[in-house]
């Protein structure tokens, strides 16, 4: 009976963990880019957002500032969230299709926005993967 009262914390908190980090949190008001300080406004199509191996929630207000902030420590995101640029939605940062465009103006222009299907990013560009992301910016 007592290895059950363990085994059932650890089962509850792996669930309460998996429900946490399924989906974003809403951007709070006032919020700034964890990168280049700029407001982060929920309605944007270029936001990014990353919950880190420490536990800390970063904003970022375009795309380029998530991929350039962790350019150089990408293994610090353990959970990412970017909008998808044809729907506006969120979409899971390390599934979804990145595509450099320099005719999309992006708040601090980096010309990256990101899709969740491969049809969608094919249309405004050549889409890579989340690790292949991080060579768009520079």
């Amino acid at each position: 009976m007592r290895r059950l009262i363990p085994l059932s914390v650890l089962f509850a908190s792996l669930v309460v963990s998996k429900l946490l980090y399924a989906q974003p949190f809403p951007v709070p008001p006032g919020a700034t880019c964890d990168e280049c300080g700029m407001s982060v406004e929920e309605g944007s199509k270029f936001l990014g957002e990353a919950l880190t191996t420490d536990g800390k929630r970063v904003f970022f207000c375009d795309i380029g500032d998530m991929l350039f902030h962790f350019r150089k420590e990408r293994e610090k995101i353990k959970v990412s969230y970017v909008k998808d640029y044809a729907t506006g939605e969120w979409i899971d940062g390390k599934k979804a299709l990145f595509v450099f465009n320099k005719d999309i103006k992006t708040p601090m222009s980096w010309g990256i926005v990101a899709f969740a299907r491969h049809s969608e990013a094919t249309k405004w560009g050549s889409p890579v993967d989340f690790s292949a992301a991080f060579t768009l910016v520079k």
